[in-house]
């Protein structure tokens, strides 16, 4: 395999809308989900949802895309 090729990472429309696809189910099912089981209390819950969704997609969302990316790439080289 040759090695000096450079993979490009996925462009920016590419990462937005699977940014929008991912965090649309996030943020429409955790917060009712949160306040229904912790708290009633809405800043509360915007608060906790936010320290859920936001590591969610910056770390496990967003990388597994960009190693998908690479994964696709690599198979058409």
């Amino acid at each position: 395999m040759n090695r000096n090729k450079q993979i490009s990472s996925p462009n920016r429309h590419v990462i937005a809308a699977f940014t929008f696809a991912t965090l649309l189910p996030l943020v429409y099912y955790i917060p009712p989900w949160l306040e229904h089981k912790v708290t009633d209390n809405h800043f509360f819950v915007t608060a906790l949802s936010l320290a859920i969704i936001v590591p969610v997609v910056s770390y496990i969302a967003i990388p597994f895309l960009i190693k998908s990316f690479e994964i696709l790439n690599e198979k058409r080289l």
